[in-house]
């Protein structure tokens, strides 16, 4: 008889519904920023004129990829040495940012394959971008910087925001910053949080990189 009358299987039970329950709340949590995206473009498309419509159709067709990549990576999983560019995926993440964002927002680059999927890849970008929007303000900088160094691709995110106080760990802001965590620490990664150039937080994100992936 296990302890308190609680067989091997009902413990099992437990924590896998618990599992569950944090899966789910996560990927609602990632689902918001593209899905909140497609809204305001839809909205802005029947409120604004004919002029932007072909860009704002990219736009939506960027988002809808990210919904649909992090969700093929829950329901499949990412494929076994999978490579994505980072360089690239920043760069729709970024330019999905910029549409609902009033500040400025950076972008610094080149050329980095980093061995991860891309649905997490993306999930990684849209919360540290989110969480730098929401520290920034509407009158804010964000400066976003894509590289590899010393065999790893790197992400650095900057906000002129206040940088990591007790209110930037709790809520959205705190939930983001662990999924961040969690997902660099699935493929060998690491994140780290210091003060930035601009005064507030710097989000740094290192992936294993493809070998030579900036050549």
């Amino acid at each position: 008889m296990a302890a308190n009358g609680l067989s091997g299987r009902s413990v099992h039970k437990d924590v896998s519904s618990v599992t569950t329950h944090l899966s789910l709340r996560e990927l609602c949590h990632d689902l918001v920023e593209p899905t909140a995206t497609i809204k305001w473009l839809v909205s802005a498309s029947e409120a604004g004129s004919g002029e932007d419509f072909q860009e704002r159709l990219q736009a939506i067709a960027v988002a809808a990829g990210q919904i649909a990549a992090i969700c093929d990576d829950i329901l499949d999983g990412p494929r076994r040495r999978a490579s994505v560019r980072l360089d690239r995926l920043a760069m729709d993440a970024v330019a999905s940012a910029r549409v609902r964002y009033p500040g400025v927002i950076e972008l610094v680059s080149q050329p980095v394959m980093a061995l991860a999927g891309s649905g997490d890849v993306i999930r990684i970008l849209c919360n540290v971008l989110a969480n730098a929007c929401r520290a920034a303000g509407p009158v804010g900088k964000i400066n976003v910087l894509v590289e590899e160094a010393d065999g790893l691709a790197r992400l650095c995110v900057t906000d002129s925001g206040s940088g990591l106080g007790r209110a930037a760990a709790r809520g959205r802001s705190g939930l983001g910053l662990e999924i961040v965590g969690a997902l660099a620490l699935k493929y060998g990664g690491s994140v780290r949080l210091c003060v930035g150039d601009l005064g507030g937080l710097m989000v740094t994100v290192e992936l294993p990189a493809h070998w030579g992936s900036s050549n």
